[in-house]
């Protein structure tokens, strides 16, 4: 991971301007706040000014209503209207009602009647009656009526000239929504808002505010008592909108410049300090090596560390310059860029130009030019070899690729001085023949010409195919490499039957490509096959090599034969290997040690000689073969199936003396009418369908109730799974291979067929549940009758081979096509069935039975097929 570096004096410097800009930053919020605080002092004593401004303005609003209502009055007085046309005569003066105090008036006379000012309803429309209860006389009073209108009356009584009562006389003004005097209350002293509140009732009388104006910030307010004619203790209050920003800031303007110009200096000669003081002296520290002790107390460790490593540094470099000299070897040094950082003496001698060179290639031969790029580019294992001519020598070169200190790569090239090596080797070479490991080494021509024909072949050839064959290739390769010994040493060698070996190397091919058995005929007799010989890995090699050169020919006859003459074993193959040398440098190699030889004939074939050791005689040999149970006169089944090549193992087995029995299928085995009691093998074939070869195996066993019975498998291709108790033929199908599983098989007791004859009785019984079968078994004891019970006729057809005439009695509907069938393979059986069901085959005889069966109804039955079995011609069917 990458180290993150960061500069000490950058650092620090931000660190003070951190530190300052806090310094700054708290001064100006002193300093602001100072402001703010002389500011509000300030606005609180104005305010309260404005507060008496507000008074008087509203003060002087009430004496201007009364002057207007003491003009009313004196006009009513002096001109002595009618009642009728007061108000007329009165609003003909409309400059002064209506731009005076008042916002309407009430005038009650002395006879009872009254005039309203018609402005009344544009306030209120309750009933005056309850309003002039609460007035009273030349004193102002606050009313709130139900319609909520804040209302002020003030009455005063109507004089003639000569001084009697004409009535009273009721001035209003209207508190909410009036307009004049909200605006000469707010104008009076520039105020927010103005609001009258009635302490004595605790109701809010008027409120008005200057539109436009936001007053959920930051306000200024008075609430004092309001000095007024008016009845009752009032409170005024008012608001004055406080701005921060127009108040405080521009007067801290010049103060906060005037102290940022300060910390400004002072952090430029704080920071031109560090620069001196401190980090001057330690750029000196790093830069001047030869400088002496520092005056500074901090640095002098520092100084000493540094002094330290130093000279370690340099004992280091001294004792690997001494290293580089003593290994004996030319030794040099390369950056990244391939330029010399170091050269021992003995590569400088080598080398003198080098030191007018700028980079390696420079001076190094142009044939080491791609070795030494590939060390760059960290190949590993880099070597090369260079005949030095000026100094008459040879120089064996090693690239090394690391890592230098800036993490680049680099090269490290070691040369050492193999003049006399080479000498020695060349000599020995000259004095002595090619050893074993020379000659066992591949021809990498003959290798790669193998590897390019599997390239070319079609893609219809199988993969598994392919892999086979690359595994056998390899494992034959192997077997190459496993050394030879001596005849007195007898390390990986013994002792096998010949057939043995044929057979397990065949089934090991057969299982790595694929093939089937039959792909090659293998002509290997049992007497050949019984023949122990010397075996190891070269011999199995050669053997296996052979069948893959027999199986994959797709040119001729693919067949291998085994011959012999005395000690020598001769084999010849048919193959079309002609063009594929790999093949015969294989059987050159393997056959070189066993002191064989080859000889390409005519029509593609090779043949191979060469002489085995034997364990026994040929007396023995014969005695061997005949040993075992007699084969002659052998009666044996061969049940083909889909198995293909089925009469070259018929012509193998009647070459044994056996007398073969060949059916088609194991349908036509267990139904096909037959003379033959017992059998001393049943040979099962196989292609594809190995269900049919199973269901067989299991239909014997169940007859003959036994698991380990002469039963032969031969299967055209490997079985991955195989049966224990059951003999399978591994490998290709010869003479040996056949006599060796026939032998194990007739040392089993045979597979008797049974045949019935005319004059006994079988009953075979089929379906039925467990109490029906039951009460069938008890109620035919007492009959001589041979039974046989079956659950249906899918899986058992096979025993009707066995019972030719036999009776059987269907107690459950059965497929009609079964019956059919059977009747037609087998016609002396008869079918008697109890119950009818809906397409029931013409040759079955009913015998109706109602259930629940009884020991009465099955003897009647039982006797009825006696009679049937002595006159057939006296049965019909019972409804």
């Amino acid at each position: 991971m990458a180290v993150v570096t960061v500069s000490l004096q950058k650092r620090l410097q931000q660190t003070a301007l951190g530190l300052v800009l806090m310094a700054f930053i708290a001064i100006t919020l002193s300093s602001l706040y100072f402001i703010e605080v002389q500011n509000g002092k300030a606005e609180e004593q104005k305010l309260a000014l404005k507060h008496q401004i507000v008074e008087q303005a509203f003060n002087s609003y009430l004496t201007r209503a009364e002057a207007e209502m003491t003009f009313i009055g004196q006009d009513l007085a002096l001109r002595r209207y009618e009642e009728e046309r007061a108000l007329d005569v009165l609003f003909g003066h409309h400059e002064v009602l209506f731009f005076g105090g008042l916002d309407f008036f009430y005038i009650e006379w002395r006879n009872g009647e009254h005039a309203m000012d018609p402005r009344a309803r544009l306030f209120t429309e309750v009933e005056f009656d309850r309003i002039l209860k609460n007035a009273l006389l030349n004193q102002w009073v606050s009313v709130v009526t139900k319609d909520g209108a804040s209302l002020l009356v003030l009455k005063t009584q109507l004089l003639s000239a000569n001084q009697q009562s004409m009535g009273s006389l009721y001035g209003f003004i209207a508190l909410n929504d009036n307009l004049t005097l909200g605006s000469e209350l707010l104008q009076s002293a520039q105020v927010s808002q103005v609001s009258v509140y009635d302490t004595t009732h605790k109701r809010l009388l008027m409120e008005e505010t200057v539109g436009g104006v936001d007053l959920s910030g930051a306000v200024l307010r008075s609430s004092l008592p309001l000095q007024s004619a008016i009845q009752g203790t009032l409170q005024l209050d008012i608001v004055q909108q406080h701005d921060f920003a127009s108040n405080s800031v521009p007067k801290s303007v010049p103060l906060l410049l005037i102290a940022s110009a300060i910390f400004a200096c002072f952090y430029f000669f704080l920071s031109r300090a560090f620069k001196t003081f401190l980090f001057q002296p330690l750029a000196r520290l790093a830069l001047d090596e030869e400088q002496g002790v520092l005056p500074f107390y901090e640095l002098q460790t520092l100084q000493q560390q540094g002094l330290q490593h130093k000279e370690a540094i340099q004992n280091k470099q001294a004792r690997f310059t001494l290293l580089a000299e003593s290994v004996h070897s030319a030794v040099i040094f390369c950056n990244e860029v391939a330029q010399i950082e170091l050269m021992n003496g003995e590569a400088e001698q080598l080398f003198p130009e080098a030191s007018d060179a700028r980079t390696l290639f420079d001076f190094m031969p142009i044939v080491c030019h791609q070795a030494i790029q590939s060390a760059l580019k960290g190949d590993v294992g880099v070597t090369f070899t260079l005949t030095m001519n000026e100094v008459g020598s040879i120089y064996q070169w090693q690239a090394y690729s690391y890592y230098n200190e800036n993490r680049f790569r680099s090269v490290l090239l070691i040369g050492r001085n193999v003049t006399e090596e080479t000498r020695l080797s060349w000599q020995l070479e000259q004095l002595q023949p090619l050893s074993t490991a020379v000659l066992k080494k591949a021809d990498t021509d003959a290798l790669i010409s193998e590897l390019s024909y599997l390239v070319q072949l079609p893609e219809a050839i199988n993969d598994r195919h392919i892999k086979g064959w690359l595994t056998l290739l390899l494992s034959v390769l192997s077997d190459i490499r496993t050394p030879v010994f001596s005849d007195d040493e007898s390390d990986g060698r013994a002792y096998y039957p010949l057939g043995d070996v044929f057979a397990e190397e065949s089934a090991q091919v057969m299982a790595a490509m694929g093939s089937e058995a039959n792909r090659v005929i293998l002509e290997c007799s049992a007497e050949m096959g019984q023949r122990k010989v010397e075996v190891d890995a070269h011999f199995r090699g050669l053997i296996r090599v052979l069948l893959m050169m027999a199986m994959s020919n797709d040119m001729a006859e693919r067949r291998l034969t085994v011959q012999s003459d005395g000690p020598e074993l001769e084999m010849t193959v048919m193959n079309d290997m002609a063009f594929r040398p790999l093949f015969f440098w294989i059987i050159e190699t393997l056959l070189t040690p066993m002191g064989g030889q080859y000889t390409v004939l005519q029509n593609n074939a090779l043949r191979l000689n060469t002489v085995v050791k034997e364990w026994l005689e040929e007396a023995d040999l014969v005695s061997s073969v005949s040993s075992g149970p007699s084969m002659h006169g052998q009666v044996v089944a061969w049940i083909t199936n889909d198995y293909p090549h089925a009469e070259e193992v018929e012509a193998m087995l009647l070459r044994f003396g056996l007398i073969v029995e060949m059916y088609e299928s194991s349908h036509r085995f267990f139904t096909q009418p037959n003379t033959k009691a017992l059998y001393a093998a049943v040979f099962i074939g196989c292609d594809t369908n190995t269900a049919a070869q199973a269901e067989m195996t299991s239909a014997l066993r169940q007859k003959h109730q036994g698991e380990k019975l002469p039963i032969i498998w031969l299967n055209s291709t490997h079985t991955a799974k195989e049966d224990r108790n059951v003999l399978t033929l591994k490998g290709c199908c010869f003479d040996y291979n056949l006599h060796k599983a026939l032998k194990q098989a007739l040392a089993l007791p045979p597979i008797p067929f049974r045949v019935e004859s005319d004059q006994e009785m079988t009953w075979l019984v089929v379906g039925g549940s467990r109490v029906a079968k039951a009460i069938w078994y008890a109620s035919l004891a007492k009959f001589e009758v041979t039974t046989q019970w079956l659950d249906d006729l899918s899986d058992d057809a096979s025993v009707f081979s066995y019972y030719g005439n036999a009776q059987v009695i269907l107690l459950e509907p059965q497929p009609s096509h079964l019956l059919v069938s059977i009747q037609y393979a087998l016609p002396n059986i008869r079918f008697f069935s109890v119950q009818r069901w809906q397409g029931m085959p013409d040759n079955v005889v009913l015998s109706a039975m109602e259930q629940p069966y009884s020991n009465e109804k099955i003897s009647e039955f039982a006797k009825m097929l006696m009679r049937y079995n002595k006159d057939p011609s006296g049965m019909t069917n019972q409804q």
